[in-house]
């Protein structure tokens, strides 16, 4: 898989970590349904003239304000420029750019490259956590393994970087973890790994991890999880108890900040 760079004049459109061939950014339009009803037609890759009009609602809800279900449409002429910067990875996941302008890349099996602005890609990085990368039951192809990378919010004076995965809890059980670490100065080895934060209860279904992290500025982070697919799990994103479906908030040592809404009330402090 190849590594493009794209100049955007407009937020970065949805990620898709589908398995193409190449990861670039096709031109995005901002007018966009939400419903997906029978008139909404999104872009597909190369196009560059779609027209967008509200399908028929799916639900009977009154909404709570005029603009909740039919947000205004917005013609925009919002253009992309993509250029090569490497190739060679195998289902790059999470990407973040460093003080000097080089990149930091995630492959989902396990591995962390450091990738140059010239382009080249070096060799695995040491120290890794390991991560769950097995085939799901239902034959699909896994959706387990390295996730997003980070540099953190000190990183020119600690070279602190952290990662989230999906962690192996034995007998095929796993879960979304968040993990940090120290960067070597030549940028070969993570030296200090630790947990930071694991979801509970893990999962039999190596399914929507989620998972991205946000550093608010306050000395914590962000880490989102997804639900894991099955009816089952689903379930789990609407208990207070369970943090699959939720966004987490911990302090950058894994701890949890004394003001995050639900402490000290029913369900999980780090939601």
């Amino acid at each position: 898989m190849r590594l493009a760079v794209a100049a955007r004049s407009f937020p970065p459109r949805q990620e898709d970590h589908s398995d193409a061939s190449d990861i670039q950014s096709p031109p995005r339009h901002a007018a966009s349904g939400r419903d997906g009803g029978p008139g909404h037609r999104p872009p597909g890759h190369g196009e560059t003239d779609v027209t967008f009009t509200w399908g028929n609602r799916n639900t009977d809800f009154d909404p709570a304000f005029d603009a909740q279900f039919r947000a205004q449409l917005v013609e925009g002429s919002a253009s992309t420029s993509t250029a090569l910067l490497a190739g060679g990875l195998v289902h790059p996941w999470g990407i973040d750019q460093l003080p000097d302008g080089s990149f930091l890349v995630t492959e989902r099996p396990g591995r962390l490259r450091h990738v140059t602005t010239g382009g080249t890609v070096h060799d695995p990085i040491a120290g890794v956590p390991e991560v769950y990368n097995a085939e799901p039951s239902t034959g699909w192809a896994t959706q387990a393994g390295l996730l997003d990378v980070k540099a953190g919010p000190d990183f020119a004076e600690d070279r602190m970087i952290y990662l989230t995965y999906s962690k192996p809890m034995g007998d095929g059980m796993s879960a979304t973890a968040a993990a940090r670490g120290v960067l070597s100065d030549d940028m070969t080895e993570l030296t200090d790994v630790e947990d930071i934060w694991v979801q509970s209860p893990p999962s039999g279904a190596a399914m929507h991890y989620g998972s991205r992290l946000v550093f608010p500025g306050d000395g914590t982070v962000f880490i989102t999880t997804g639900e894991h697919f099955t009816e089952q799990y689903r379930d789990y994103a609407q208990d207070m108890d369970r943090t699959y479906g939720k966004v987490i908030r911990v302090n950058l040592d894994g701890s949890i900040p004394e003001d995050n809404p639900f402490v000290g009330r029913a369900g999980d402090d780090a939601i």
